[in-house]
This record gives structure tokens, sequence and C-alpha cells, in this order.
């Protein structure tokens, strides 16, 4: 919705207005990191854990204008925009996204909210797209991304289909549910469905007619036919069911995936993929910014496959989108299938292709090696020949993470820390199996003041993947001091002869002042200083007190898990304030002070002192919180083969799987070579296919196994998931005697890595 500047501070009771310039903004937008920035655009300054503290900057330099805000500045102010200052950010966000539902003439259609499930959204926008112009909202996993959204709608759209949030903050429900919405209710409908092995046939009859629609989807899911009759219900109840018009788009029905995903491709290219009923500018320029927020791609392209205009002219439509893509740093464009002039653009490279396989057949990888590439259509099956051509090594053994649980998990720990405690993320170990610069751009992102690796070639890594934010080496040996130097990583120090070795090197090249870190034993007794060695080192920093510079001291809780060790844990604590001070008085410093990792936080909040350590807790496993705690990691593959095996025979080798009965059979491509632990063969593990458990049957091999499916329905090709639950990381971790920790790290390297938001 179009609001001037003044209208913006009338509907936000403006305190006070900075800036004379005559604006209008049609987009809000409420979170700097993770901004689809479009032209004319409203920021506001939530200031929501630690939204990064360049935000402005940030916003500026995309190209917005307008800034409402709360609290003061933190930067100086930009001499081109208005600043908007308000006595509440959370009231003015709400009052701002009302003003728009209230000047909004058409009619809404609020979808409840499933779980991030949204096929009915989906699929009511397409079955009405033929009859009117229809605004429907982007997929989100926040109220957040919800409100942005939102404010884009105006009075060019007869329909609204909102997939509203299932609860709200910063918006009061009034400002949704008292629109002209239109609820699904099948009260007044009999209902029936008839299921064969690839589609289902839906009968519906309103109780006042004898006639009934029938209409046929190609899915046999309970699930899907019960959001399709949803649809159709609604179309019958308006009186807008037109059988020639609407079965073809019943029949024709794909589950929408709108989640962004990304993995890496073969030419050392990193691919971005989103297929879904939305390709609309919002849809588009969300992926951009996905695609800017990965500093390890050195050259970012997107290949769009028929972009969808909607209301707009086709001048305003390549005009926005040429402004989100300079501003993303997208420096080529490829259209796929799209025939009409496109407009020059001297910022970027702009080419069009009649099929995705005329630009595989084209494809070069020059100029694309080390890059990022986004593929964005309507449907995967746009797109399925270039996924194939980039994917040529994959398996179909996957590790899906969500980068949105991991922002929840993120957040909630945040919430349990003083708003001037700083925080490491713990990024060893492939952040702990899950990858790694995906995530560490994520924390980069998202304020996160500190990153933690094991080892120096974890750093460099992230080094040359362009994070730039400050990382500590926990572990490290005389041999790689030089290369902990060139990439400005900051060391942990834990013995004296080591401290001298580094601090010798330092000199040598003539520099002063760089950052360390100070590990102390309490009682965990691997590495760290202990109590009768403090002497020496003090005595060391004091004569070198220009060469480093001691930003931290931390220990490391031995029990923090283990509620019958707390009186250790609270001498650990005190040992640890008596060594840090000791450290103080000797040298005149006070570096930051750190104890607590992941359950430390959640346990001994008390002593978060300057900094804590998020660790597990981040990657979705928690002592206390485990039901707020979202789990971040997917494991998943898919049935190869199905076999009938008589009850006389055996699975597997050494003739250990024993059925009992004529058995069915399904083949999975997971072995041990992929981190699946043979202990878990025998009915040691069961794996989820379409709702029900199978239990793993025989002696697991070093890249497949066998589970019994003789009471499932599935056929070859159907999703089988090993965990995507806390619960079920936890439960595999306690059958073969382990913890989650060893379950995730263990996860191969051959199992590619797809991250989603």
């Amino acid at each position: 919705m179009k609001l001037s500047v003044k209208e913006i501070a009338d509907i936000v009771n403006a305190q006070k207005v900075t800036g004379g310039a005559e604006l209008y903004a049609d987009q809000m937008i409420l979170r700097a990191a993770t901004a689809a920035v479009l032209p004319h655009s409203v920021y506001f300054d939530l200031r929501k854990f630690k939204d990064p503290p360049n935000a402005i900057s940030r916003m500026h330099q995309l190209g917005v204008r307008i800034f409402v805000h709360a609290e003061p500045l933190q930067e100086q102010p930009f001499s081109d925009s208005v600043y908007i200052k308000v006595s509440n950010i959370n009231t003015a966000i709400n009052q701002y996204i009302s003003e728009v539902i209230a000047r909004y003439q058409g009619t809404v259609i609020a979808v409840p909210n499933r779980n991030g499930h949204c096929c009915v959204k989906d699929w009511m926008a397409l079955l009405l797209k033929n009859s009117a112009n229809v605004f429907a909202t982007a997929h989100y996993t926040s109220e957040l991304d919800f409100l942005e959204n939102v404010s884009l709608l105006d009075n060019s759209y007869d329909i609204a289909v909102c997939q509203i949030p299932d609860h709200y903050e910063y918006t009061s429900v009034a400002a949704i549910e008292q629109a002209d919405t239109v609820s699904f209710k099948e009260e007044e409908f009999a209902i029936s469905f008839s299921k064969s092995e690839s589609f289902t046939t839906i009968s519906i009859s309103q109780f006042q007619s004898e006639y009934p629609a029938i209409v046929q989807i190609p899915f046999c899911d309970t699930e899907h036919a019960q959001d399709a009759a949803q649809c159709l219900c609604y179309l019958l109840k308006q009186n807008l069911y037109i059988p020639s018009v609407h079965n073809p788009v019943f029949k024709s029905l794909e589950i929408p995936d709108p989640l962004i995903k990304m993995r890496n491709g073969d030419f050392n290219i990193g691919i971005v993929s989103c297929f879904s009923s939305k390709n609309n500018i919002y849809a588009i320029c969300k992926c951009f910014d996905f695609m800017a927020r990965q500093h390890q791609f050195n050259s970012l392209t997107a290949v769009i496959a028929k972009p969808d205009f909607e209301t707009l002219t086709k001048d305003d439509f390549f005009a926005k989108l040429f402004f989100a893509a300079r501003g993303c740093g997208i420096s080529r464009i490829v259209f796929i299938g799209y025939f009409e002039p496109i407009p020059h653009n001297e910022f970027i490279r702009i080419t069009k292709y009649d099929t995705i396989q005329d630009f595989t057949d084209n494809f070069s990888e020059q100029g694309y090696e080390g890059g990022g590439i986004l593929l964005k259509g309507e449907c995967y099956d746009d797109f399925a020949d270039a996924f194939d051509f980039f994917h040529t090594g994959n398996h179909d053994t996957v590790l899906e993470v969500s980068l949105n649980a991991l922002k929840h998990n993120l957040n909630y720990y945040r919430a349990l820390l003083d708003n001037k405690t700083k925080m490491i993320a713990m990024v060893k170990a492939n952040c702990y199996g899950s990858g790694s610069f995906q995530i560490a751009n994520m924390l980069q992102n998202n304020g996160v003041d500190y990153l933690c690796v094991a080892f120096a070639e974890e750093g460099i890594a992230l080094r040359r993947a362009n994070i730039r934010m400050p990382i500590m080496v926990m572990n490290y040996d005389g041999r790689n001091y030089k290369q902990i130097i060139n990439y400005r990583l900051e060391p942990v120090l834990f013995s004296s002869e080591r401290t001298l070795r580094l601090i010798e090197i330092l000199k040598e090249r003539g520099i002063t002042n760089y950052p360390v870190h100070v590990k102390l034993d309490t009682g965990m007794h691997r590495s760290g200083f202990m109590p009768h060695e403090l002497d020496e080192f003090c005595q060391i920093v004091n004569q070198n007190i220009d060469t480093i510079n001691i930003v931290s001291m931390f220990t490391h809780f031995v029990a923090a898990d283990d509620n019958q060790e707390d009186n250790f844990s609270l001498t650990q604590v005190q040992r640890f304030t008596a060594m840090a001070d000791t450290i103080c008085q000797k040298t005149g410093l006070s570096p930051m002070r750190h104890i607590c990792n992941s359950v430390g936080i959640e346990r001994f909040t008390d002593y978060q002192f300057n900094m804590v350590r998020l660790g597990i807790g981040l990657y979705g496993v928690a002592y206390e919180a485990t039901d707020q705690l979202m789990g971040i990691s997917k494991w998943k593959t898919n049935i190869v083969q199905i076999k009938h095996i008589d009850k006389t025979e055996t699975v597997g080798y050494n003739r250990r799987g024993k059925i009992s009965r004529d058995s069915r059979i399904a083949l999975i491509p997971v072995g041990y070579a992929d981190g699946l632990n043979r202990k878990f063969g025998n009915g040691n593990l069961q794996v989820e296919i379409n709702g029900h458990r199978a239990p793993i049957i025989g002696n697991i091999c070093m890249d497949m196994c066998m589970v019994d499916i003789t009471d499932i329905e599935c056929r070859a090709g159907d999703e089988v998931v090993i965990f995507d639950t806390n619960t079920k990381l936890i439960e595999m971790a306690n059958a073969i005697g382990t913890i989650p920790y060893e379950i995730l790290t263990g996860i191969s390297p051959r199992v590619a890595r797809v991250y989603v938001e």
C-alpha cells in the first residue's frame, strides 16, 4: 500500500520527523539481516535479537530512505533520508500494518497456519488466478515474514489469500481477523475420497444440492487430499466452481516447496534453488537477499524461469528486479522461456534461453567457478535438467539443515541472557556435522559476537569463505602460528611454552596488540593453565604487554548437565573467579570472562559473566529446553527397491536379518560409510516412511541397509527419514549408548548438506 512520509508519520503517531524529503513507501522491512529490499521501502528499527548494529547503514546501502525508530539512532543520519521517531516500535508496526489492511478493498481469504504447511494457500491462489488478480502471501517462518509480505498488499488485487500466523506479537489479532475474512468450514458438505496408487478422486456435495463436484488430484495421501477438499469446499460455497476451469487445475496440482535451498554443486559452484507457485517480484527478491548473505560466493547469478508480473507493468517489474539485484550483488540474470524484450541495465548482464536445457548446453564453468547460481521458478520441473547437470555426483541421501531452526535456537538462548552479554557460537567439527560456511554466514548476519573453531584449518576455511567476524581457535601447535596470524585468527593460550612461541613470531613480524584468549583449568584437566602456573604466565604477559591483547579468559564446566555435580560446578565458578582475579591483579588487565556452555546458559545463568559459548544447543539439543528448541537437521534418503521375501529366507550379511513371516523389504542407500553406525542394525533403529516406523533388518552394509516395510504402504522413490527431531536424535544416541554429538559429527561428508530457509 503506497503511503507518503506524512501519512506514515500520522499513522504511527510520530513524535518527531527528521528530514524533509518527499518520499513514499509501499513495503515495510523489519529485519535488516534478511531483508528483501524493493524500491520505496520503510525500515522499522526493531532491534530484535541484536539486529546488526549497522542495520540502518545496510538498509541505506540497499536503497531504503525512510526509517522508523524508537531507540536513539546508533549511526549518523543520512542527509537524503527521513527519520520518524515513535514512542514504541511494536505499536508503530501494528499501526502501520493495520492501516494497510484497513485500506484494502478486496476480499481476504484467511488460511490458518499449520507448521509452515502452505498447500491450501498456494492452491487457492492458483484456482482463483484465472478469474481475478490474486495476492497470496509468500511462505513465511515468523510473524515478521508475514507482516513484511502483507505490507505489499494494494488495491490492484481483487483477492488476498493470507496464511495467517499462529501467534501474534507485533500485530493485534483484530488487524488480521476483522478484515473481510472467509473461513474454511466443512459442516455444510458431504465429502468422500477414493484413492488409487497415483491419484485421489474427491467427491463433494453441498447438503442442499444432490449434484456432487468431482475432482482428481495427483496425490494419494490423506493430508493433501483434505487440503484439496478444503479448497473445493470454498469454491462451492462461493459459487465459483467451474468444472471446465478448475478440474484441470486440480488434476495438475503440485505440492509447493517454497523454501530456499542451497547445496554444493559441481564445478565448485553453489546452487541455490526455490521452486514454488510464487514467482513474483517479492519471492525473487527474497532469494536475491539469501544469495547476498552467502559470503563464500565470489559472484552471483540468477536463473529465472517464467517470472510472474502480477499487477505490475513490465517496466515496473524490471525496474524493481534490477534495483534489488544490484543491491544484493547479482551480476548476471538468465531468463528462461521469456521471449519479450528486456530493458538494458548497465550493471547486470542479461541473457535469455528458450529452455533450461539450452542454458546447460551452452554453459561454461569459466566465470562461474566459485560463484553461486540461483535457480528460481514455479516448479522443480522447470529446472530438472539444470539440477541434474549441477549435481551429477550426489546420491539420494542428504542432510537438510534448517537455517530458520538455527535462528530460532539462537534467539531462544539469547532471551536467557542479559542484553550486554556477548555470545560465542561453536562452529568446530564442521558445525557439529551440519556444515560450515552456510551456518557461519547465518551467525555473522544475526549479530553473534564470536565464532569458535577447534583447529586453525577450520578457521582458515571460514576466512577463505569471507567470514569476517572474530574467530577463536581452541587448539593449535607451533606449526600453524604463522597461518593463524596470516588469517587474523585469535588463538587460545593454555601453556607458557606456546605463549612464548606466539610472542616470538609476533615480534618477528612487528605485530602489536594481537588478540588472544586464555584457557584456565578449573577441573576438566584437559587444556588450560593450572593455578600454580599463573605467576609465570603473568610475568610473560607483563614483559610483552604491547605484543598480545588478552581479550577473554575462560574455563569449561565439567558436568553442567549433571545436577548431582552442581556443587562441583559451583566450585569451578569459584576457582575460575579466583584465577581470573589473580591475572587481573598481576597484569592490570580486565579481559572478558566466560564459563557457560549451552547447558550452563540454561542452568547457571547467574554466571554468564561477560560472554557465553553456545554449542550443541544451537543445533537443537538441550538439557532442559528440548521442547522449546527446534531440531535443525533432517537426515533423509529414498527407497531404491522393494522386494518380497519368503519367511524362510534371511536378509543381509551373515544371515543376521531373521524374518518370521512373508515380508516386504525396502532397500535404502545409506550405510555405515555415510555415518549410520552398524550398531543400529538388527532392529536397533527404526526409520520413518510415510509416517510409520520401519525397523532396520539385518546388518547395515557400507553403502546400503534394508528395512522391514511389511505393514507400510509405500513404493520405490518414497522418502525415508532417519531423524528429523531432537527427540529422535536423542533416542538414536541412547539406543547405542552414545551422545547426540557423535551422531551429528559422524555423518559422512559424502552425505550432501542442503541448507533450507
